[in-house]
């Protein structure tokens, strides 16, 4: 997520107004903060939303009846899938599951890969650090078993609106020593909340979307699938709830709410005409880190990447 100075423009403000009636998306994290609200906003248009997470069913049991309540949405056009980022194992049973779906019901055109952590001490169960397992390598795998399902729809006018990959980055991403490939250091435990780790695990995210919008492209599915970094905000939300009470209090003091820090993600999701690959904040075209420009590393980390998912480095679909 990380912290934005405060903007004193006076440009219009964006809002959503395409709408979606006929298209599906998952929304990872989706009970609350952000994810709620950018899930709030698509159903609003008339998505049909598959919420994501690990919190239970009754936690989004609860989320659900909120959305239809709070959107007017129909209730048929919600469901949710469990899914943990904290194991691969979890990421490939959830593709699993959607590749079991009817035809009708696995076609995807849309993937907000919002969830995430600010840090967590100790490793996850594949054993690397919890920041780059949950911010980067879960959401890496998750997409990558996704993008066979996914397929571009067409407008009123019949003309073709690309599926949308959206991953919820940071500015956060702009104040570290560059991306992460060792792989001792990323099975090393790391220091905990908004540590040197938050930020790395936002540039791997920065890496993989220009990577992805490359590789699309260069096998031909540019216009049918985007992919798109997107820095939310400073947000009051869930995602500060291990910081003490009292740094939560100053945060809610002068950070924005969920439903704000939503709009880049849906931004993305539904605007035309976006440059795939991208990063983007405040609903516009932002400036990444310089790190991002050593080509040998991105691609180092992409074949690491693949090879720790067990994923094609060559083909996506693979």
């Amino acid at each position: 997520m990380g912290f934005s100075p405060v903007d004193g423009s006076s440009k219009a403000e964006w809002v959503p107004r395409a709408r979606q009636d006929g298209r599906r998306f998952i929304v990872t994290g989706s009970n609350r903060g952000i994810g709620y609200a950018t899930a709030a906003g698509l159903a609003a248009l008339g998505a049909q939303v598959v919420l994501a997470g690990h919190e239970g069913s009754d936690a989004f049991a609860e989320a659900m009846d909120r959305l239809v309540l709070e959107t007017g949405c129909p209730r048929d056009s919600l469901s949710y899938m469990p899914l943990d980022l904290r194991s691969l194992d979890s990421v490939r049973a959830f593709a699993d599951a959607w590749a079991q779906r009817p035809r009708a019901e696995r076609v995807l055109h849309g993937l907000i890969n919002n969830a995430g952590i600010a840090g967590a001490p100790g490793l996850s169960p594949d054993g690397f650090e919890l920041c780059f397992q949950i911010n980067y390598l879960s959401m890496f795998l998750l997409t990558r078993l996704l993008l066979r399902h996914m397929e571009p729809s067409t407008d009123a006018d019949g003309l073709l609106v690309p599926a949308k990959i959206v991953c919820v980055s940071s500015s956060a991403h702009l104040f570290t020593l560059g991306l992460p490939t060792d792989e001792k250091y990323l099975r090393t435990a790391g220091g905990g909340f908004f540590s040197l780790r938050y930020g790395e695990s936002k540039l791997c995210v920065n890496s993989f979307v220009r990577q992805l919008g490359v590789r699309l492209r260069a096998e031909g599915r540019g216009a049918e699938i985007e992919a798109f970094a997107v820095h939310p905000g400073s947000t009051a939300s869930g995602f500060w709830h291990s910081f003490p009470a009292w740094a939560q209090r100053c945060i809610a003091s002068v950070a924005q709410d969920p439903s704000r820090g939503a709009r880049t993600s849906l931004f993305c999701a539904t605007e035309p005409g976006l440059e795939s690959g991208g990063y983007y904040a405040d609903c516009a075209r932002a400036a990444p880190s310089f790190w991002l420009g050593n080509a040998a590393n991105a691609d180092l980390l992409w074949r690491k990447s693949c090879a720790w998912a067990g994923m094609s480095p060559v083909t996506l679909l693979k």
